[in-house]
C-alpha cells in the first residue's frame, strides 16, 4: 500500500523566503519566472539565445544552456539581465548543465564531450571524451555519472560514464537500458530515467548500486520517462516525454505506483520538487505551456501558464534571510551537500569574519525539537579580514545529542549567530 506522509511544520519556527521557480522556454526562446508565494508570473523574465535547453540555478545566477549557440547563458535572477556567454566548443550542441559548487558540467550531445566550467571565472577549464550523445548527469561522492544517449548509432550502446572529479577521468563504463536521458541520486543510489526509443523499446528506470557501479535494479515503467524528482513520502515522480502523464515509485521497495498502463494525470514532460510541492510542466506543442503545482497528497493547488514548448523548470535554491544584513557580521550562501543524504551532509556559509566562537547550526525536526548543536569550522584560513568572506562549514551525520541515529526524514538547519536566528534550511534525510 502506498504511504502517505502529511507534513506539519509550525510557521514561526521557520525563516524562508517563498519559493521561486524558472521555466526555460525554447520555443519562445524566453525564461520565464514564477513566484509560487505571490502567484506572479513574469513570462519574459529574459530573451535566451538559440535552442535554449536546459538551466542550471544558484541563489543568485541562472545558467541556460542555448544548444544551437554552443554556449551557456549566466543571468542575474534579481535583474534579470544577461552577465555573459560562456562559450563551449564548435559543434558541441551542449545538452544539460549541472552546477556544483564553484564549478558546473555541461554535456556536449553532438561531441561526446563533458565540460567542467569554473563559475568564478566564466570560463572552462577541462573536457573529458564520454559515451555517444551525453545527456543528463548527477554526481556522488565525487563521481559524475554521465548518461550517453548514444542515438546517433540508433541506441546500440547506451552507457553511463563514471568520472573521477579529482582527476577528471573515466574511472568505468556502466551498459544501462536505452536512452539513459536523466540521472539523479537518492537514497544513496543512482537513479537512470532511460526513455526507450519513443517505438518499440519503452521507458525503464535503472538503479545504480555506487558501491559495485553496476544496475541492480530495472523498473519497467513504459512510455517515454523524462527527469526524476523526490518527495519528502519517499515517492519518485517521473515526466512524461509526450507530456500529458505522470508516474511515479517508491524509492524504499522500488515499487512501481504509477506506469504507462495506470498514469498519473494530469502529467508533463518534467518534474521539479521541494520539501511540500510537486511541480510539473508540460503542454502541447505550439501552445503555451503550463505549471501545475501539487501538494504532497497529489491535490492540485495552482496552475501557471508561461512561453511555447517549455524544456526545463528548476526551482531556486533557498536564499538566505535579509536579516543577515542587519548583523555586524554578515552571512550568506547557507546551504547542505548532499541533499538528499545519507549516513551525512556538509553544512556550509560564508561570512566576512574570522570569530566562529558566536556562531552555531542547530538541527530541529519536524516537530521543533532540537535534535543537536554542531560548531562551524573555518576552511580557509587564509582570510584577510576586511578584504573578503570566509567559508565555514560542519558537517552533520544524522545523529542526536546522544550521538544515536535519527529517523528518515525533513529536518531543518538553523544558523545561529550572537544567539540570534539568522535563517533556516531544510535537509532530507533517507536510510
Amino acid at each position: 500500500m502506498r504511504k502517505i506522509l502529511v507534513i506539519l511544520v509550525l510557521i514561526t519556527t521557520l525563516n524562508l523566503w517563498g519559493t521561486v521557480g524558472f521555466v526555460v522556454n525554447s520555443g519562445s526562446e524566453t525564461l520565464s519566472k514564477i513566484d509560487f508565494e505571490t502567484g506572479e508570473v513574469e513570462e519574459v523574465f529574459c530573451t535566451l539565445g538559440s535552442t535554449p535547453n536546459r538551466v542550471g540555478l544558484t541563489s543568485e545566477f541562472a545558467y541556460v544552456v542555448n544548444s544551437s549557440d554552443n554556449s551557456i547563458q549566466k543571468i542575474d535572477l534579481n535583474t534579470g539581465n544577461t552577465i555573459t556567454d560562456i562559450y563551449i566548443e564548435n559543434s558541441s550542441n551542449p545538452y544539460d548543465i549541472l552546477i556544483d559548487a564553484d564549478c558546473a558540467y555541461v554535456t556536449g550531445g553532438l561531441i561526446n564531450k563533458v565540460y567542467k566550467l569554473d563559475l568564478e571565472t566564466d570560463t572552462v577549464v577541462n573536457s573529458r571524451s564520454v559515451g555517444g550523445n551525453p545527456a543528463g548527469m548527477t554526481i556522488l561522492n565525487g563521481k559524475l555519472y554521465v548518461g550517453n544517449s548514444d542515438y546517433g548509432t540508433g541506441y546500440s550502446n547506451c552507457t553511463v560514464s563514471v568520472i573521477n572529479l579529482d582527476s577528471f577521468s573515466v574511472e568505468v563504463t556502466i551498459p544501462v537500458e536505452i536512452n539513459p536521458q536523466f540521472l539523479a541520486v537518492f537514497s544513496g543510489n543512482i537513479h537512470v530515467s532511460c526513455g526507450g526509443d519513443w517505438l518499440t523499446n519503452f521507458g525503464k528506470i535503472c538503479i545504480i548500486d555506487p558501491s559495485t557501479n553496476t544496475v541492480t535494479n530495472v523498473l519497467d515503467i513504459g512510455g517515454v520517462t523524462s527527469n526524476l524528482t523526490l518527495m519528502p513520502n519517499n515517492t519518485v515522480y517521473v515526466g512524461d516525454g509526450f507530456g500529458s502523464l505522470l508516474y511515479a515509485y517508491d524509492i524504499e521497495t522500488f515499487e512501481v505506483i504509477y506506469n504507462s498502463s495506470n498514469p498519473f494525470f494530469p502529467g508533463g514532460t518534467m518534474v521539479a520538487s521541494n520539501e511540500e510541492n510537486l511541480f510539473v510542466l508540460g503542454g502541447e506543442g505550439g501552445q503555451n505551456f503550463t505549471v501545475k503545482v501539487f501538494d504532497i497528497n497529489e491535490s492540485l493547488l495552482n496552475e501557471y501558464t508561461v512561453g511555447l514548448y517549455a524544456t526545463d523548470i528548476k526551482i531556486v535554491p533557498d536564499i538566505v534571510s535579509a536579516n543577515d544584513e542587519q548583523l555586524p557580521i554578515k552571512a550568506c550562501n547557507l546551504t547542505n551537500y548532499p541533499n538528499p543524504f545519507n549516513p551525512e551532509t556538509t553544512i556550509s556559509f560564508e561570512v566576512n569574519t574570522q570569530n566562529t566562537e558566536n556562531m552555531q547550526i542547530e538541527i530541529f525536526n519536524l516537530k521543533g525539537q532540537k535534535v543537536k548543536d554542531l560548531s562551524p569550522s573555518l576552511c580557509h584560513p587564509e582570510f584577510i579580514e576586511g578584504q573578503g568572506e570566509n567559508t565555514l562549514s560542519v558537517t552533520w551525520d544524522g545523529t542526536d545529542t546522544k550521538n544515536q541515529p535519527v529517523s528518515s526524514g525533513v529536518y531543518f538547519y538553523n544558523l545561529v549567530l550572537n544567539g540570534e536566528s539568522v535563517v533556516s534550511k531544510k535537509c532530507l534525510l533517507l536510510k
